[in-house]
């Protein structure tokens, strides 16, 4: 331990020095040189010098120094002094990462992503037109094919799809399957000798954490190819009601990522990577359509993947279905509710329309008029509800518990799932 030094002050005739405020309004927030510098004889001369008062201060003032410094070494030598400095050097020792990384991670991911354009023909002539413009991600090459996601709604209707290599090699593709509820496509293309392809490398959307920085790659407007937005994951394992149809009624709940980078037309289908460069999402201006500026959202590559593989392989999303026509309790007319004994305080829950001859719900002795209330573990409130249960959380061939009411007794069924049509 060093030795202390302890000098006895004296105080000096010293003149004051100017106010440095002074120079600024005669105000200050900080102390000046005069507030700090050793008083003069003149500012002190009308009080009364005495010894008792500066001995007693002194010895309060080293009293109160020597308490505060051994009440300061408890507390430094403190398990909870310990654990705050850990905290401190954890955070000292984050992951960073430089602007080289973020180009070096955008430099090996764009070449897997291409641009699409949407050709349709006129049904009286032979002319054709670009209907419309995307952007989509090569996920696999496998024997001279390259496979391609992209949005449903960026290949819909088309009569032919251009692809367009990030070197500026075209091709044409052929779509292998369509999910509208999940806004997903896949397309292949037989890649000749002049085209290489290179697939991206996948990641994994779980592990993504709110504030991370993602990049989205695509085809803005149609016209940037390979355009690249930067931003940070605004929220994760979002929901966002979706309509796919365009009827006005929400059709489906979209697991989402949420980012503040921008996806714009044209760079729907495209990217959503991490800082390694890995594909976490397939961007989505159609979920995203009807969201404020600054809010994007993008399928997270782990619910895409899935829904990709079977779109590859049998051309369809094999989903389960109940076997019913149904409608929001909440849009049911008085007459109706008079009825088949619905309350009029009754707003939730979805109301049985028509019942498909052999269904499931058929065999399950549902009627029409109830109305259902849950299925499984999940509440159904509207009609996104029942998509969820059915979609979501069932597969073909379940056996699910459903809860309805029939004039305005609860009731309780099972029901055993078969594919939808």
């Amino acid at each position: 331990m060093n030795e202390e030094r302890h000098h006895e002050y004296e105080p000096q005739d010293v003149e004051p020095l100017p106010h440095e405020a002074d120079t600024m309004n005669n105000q200050s927030t900080y102390p000046s040189r005069s507030d700090w510098r050793p008083k003069s004889e003149e500012r002190v001369r009308h009080k009364p010098r005495t010894n008792i008062k500066p001995l007693l201060l002194g010895g309060v003032g080293g009293f109160l120094g020597a308490a505060l410094f051994f009440l300061a070494m408890m507390l430094w030598d403190s398990p909870t002094s310990r654990f705050m400095t850990n905290e401190l050097i954890r955070t000292e020792q984050a992951v960073t990462f430089t602007e080289s990384d973020i180009t070096t991670a955008v430099t090996g991911a764009k070449t897997s992503v291409v641009s699409i354009t949407n050709i349709q023909r006129a049904f009286t002539s032979n002319s054709q037109w670009e209907a419309g413009a995307g952007s989509g991600v090569i996920y696999k090459v496998e024997d001279d094919t390259a496979y391609i996601v992209t949005n449903f709604h960026v290949i819909e209707q088309a009569d032919e799809i251009s692809i367009a290599f990030s070197d500026g090699q075209v091709a044409t593709a052929t779509v292998l399957g369509e999910d509208p509820l999940n806004d997903l496509a896949v397309a292949a293309v037989e890649l000749p000798d002049n085209i290489e392809a290179t697939p991206i490398v996948l990641g994994d959307s779980t592990t993504l954490q709110a504030g991370e920085t993602v990049m989205a790659i695509g085809n803005p407007l149609g016209v940037f190819s390979n355009s690249v937005t930067r931003g940070i994951v605004s929220g994760v394992e979002r929901t966002v009601p979706v309509d796919t149809n365009s009827d006005g009624l929400m059709d489906y709940n979209a697991e989402v990522i949420q980012t503040d980078a921008a996806i714009n037309p044209g760079n729907s289908g495209g990217a959503l990577i991490n800082i390694r460069g890995e594909l976490v999402g397939i961007n989505s201006m159609k979920i995203a359509e009807a969201s404020v500026e600054g809010v994007g959202f993008s399928i997270p590559v782990n619910v895409a993947l899935p829904v990709i593989d079977m779109l590859e392989r049998d051309g369809r999303v094999t989903r389960a279905q109940l076997g019913v026509t149904i409608q929001e309790v909440i849009a049911v007319p008085g007459n109706v509710r008079e009825e088949y004994g619905i309350s009029f305080d009754n707003e939730d829950g979805v109301f049985v329309e028509e019942i498909t001859p052999g269904s499931p719900a058929e065999q399950a002795g549902l009627q029409v008029g109830d109305v259902i209330v849950k299925i499984g573990d999940r509440e159904i409130k509207r009609y996104v509800d029942l998509r969820d249960a059915l979609y979501r959380d069932a597969t073909v061939g379940d056996t699910v518990t459903i809860e309805y009411t029939r004039r305005g007794e609860r009731n309780e069924t099972e029901a055993t799932l078969t594919e939808a049509r």
